[in-house]
């Protein structure tokens, strides 16, 4: 386990925009064991301080708890102190990668190079289970109990998983543990990243347990463009989880559109001209912007 030393982090936000960050939890580890944790509260940067009541009803934090502290520009230095160059680990950390790039964007700050390991596909890799959440993976894994969407408890349980994952493996470093076969692609599934395009294997399924009466269940989406607000991956995966068929183009079958430049005043893409093209030959099938998609996502 000498290998095995990282720093696991994990982020909550004020609301969908990725740049409102308003917590961040960091857990050491030095030879596959926990040496120091720290977690801070911290005030959405300007223009993201909106609290949407879906985000405040899964963390708990208000605008009123963070309203006298620093914002990511004085949570920023002493973060990065904390993770001394470390690789980062978290629970689906595309997420945490894209709520740093995303805020230091909104700073002025340069994006940091580092190394991101995700234990979401460790378990998916090591683990058979119905459903992989972090409260799913340390339950299967007989961890602590932990104090769910707190950023901190969320970094320290993400910590685990890879130490205990690691010890079952029989890894001692993290090259082991997250085998890149073909480079960093194998520790962030390249599909996260902007601009790629899933083949139809790697689409999520439809959630059948997904609560029937949600504006998503049942529809068939595509999505065109990148989102600002989180990968398409992200979103394409948040909308199976709510019973939503994912197809990668617009068919007679596709019922929803999300067009990620509806409210730039983009270019409407191949995607988007067949769905109009569709709906006037009779078709249900509707475009929408990020906007809208969010507001239908928030819906459980």
């Amino acid at each position: 386990m000498q290998g095995i030393s990282f720093t696991a982090i994990d982020f909550e936000t004020a609301n969908n925009f990725r740049a409102s960050a308003c917590a961040v939890g960091l857990t050491k580890v030095r030879a596959g064991r926990v040496v120091a944790q720290v977690a801070w509260l911290m005030k959405p940067l300007p223009g993201y301080e909106e609290f949407h009541p879906v985000n405040v009803g899964i963390h708990g934090i208000t605008a009123a708890h963070v309203r006298a502290m620093p914002d990511w520009r004085g949570i920023y230095g002493p973060m990065m102190d904390f993770i001394e160059g470390d690789a980062l680990v978290g629970h689906n950390v595309s997420f945490e990668k894209s709520v740093i790039a995303k805020a230091n964007e909104a700073s002025g700050l340069p994006v940091p190079t580092l190394d991101y390991y995700c234990t979401l596909a460790l378990a998916r890799k090591q683990l058979e289970l119905p459903h992989y959440t972090l409260s799913d993976v340390v339950g299967a894994l007989d961890l602590p109990a932990f104090n769910h969407h707190d950023a901190g408890d969320d970094a320290r349980a993400s910590a685990l998983i890879a130490i205990e994952l690691a010890k079952r493996s029989g890894a001692s470093t993290l090259a082991q543990l997250w085998p890149a076969a073909s480079g960093p692609s194998a520790r962030v599934p390249a599909y996260y990243s902007p601009g790629y395009t899933r083949k139809l294997a790697e689409l999520p399924q439809a959630n059948p347990q997904a609560n029937p009466y949600g504006p998503l269940f049942g529809q068939t989406m595509v999505f065109s463009g990148d989102l600002d607000a989180m990968p398409r991956a992200e979103a394409q995966d948040a909308s199976a989880a709510r019973g939503a068929t994912i197809a990668n183009g617009t068919t007679k079958k596709v019922t929803i559109v999300v067009c990620a430049e509806l409210e730039r005043g983009g270019r409407p893409s191949a995607k988007v001209k067949r769905a109009h093209e569709l709906a006037a030959a009779g078709q249900n099938i509707m475009v929408i912007g990020e906007l809208q998609f969010l507001r239908l996502l928030a819906f459980k």
